[in-house]
């Protein structure tokens, strides 16, 4: 299984500039997913999540959850109701991970998006 993504997602190159957040804690690419539209958060982390050699035919619901560990955590539903958590790194690095195995995992539990 591949751990981690290098270079975070095409789409993203495309977004505005990164900016600091609140907690001093910065992630490029997670500040430029937000900055894009809706539809192409959706395909970012489709892109993402197909990446990583998981499946998902369409991202149909996602949200920024919180910071872990100096990541940030994105959390994606796909058609069919899989959810999968994006953590993105300080340097753009991604990991992918379904959010049923996330208590044996020992991450945080992911939160339902619409």
């Amino acid at each position: 299984m591949r751990a981690f993504l290098p270079a975070f997602i095409c789409a993203l190159l495309l977004a505005a500039a990164p900016g600091a957040r609140a907690n001093g804690i910065s992630s490029p690419g997670s500040d430029r997913l937000r900055a894009l539209s809706p539809l192409n958060q959706r395909i970012a982390l489709w892109r993402a999540i197909r990446a990583s050699g998981q499946t998902c035919s369409r991202v149909i619901a996602l949200a920024y959850q919180q910071d872990y560990h100096h990541l940030a955590m994105w959390v994606a539903r796909c058609e069919g109701g899989r959810r999968w958590a994006v953590f993105i790194a300080p340097n753009d690095d991604v990991q992918v991970r379904n959010c049923a195995e996330h208590a044996q995992l020992g991450l945080p539990a992911c939160r339902p998006v619409r």
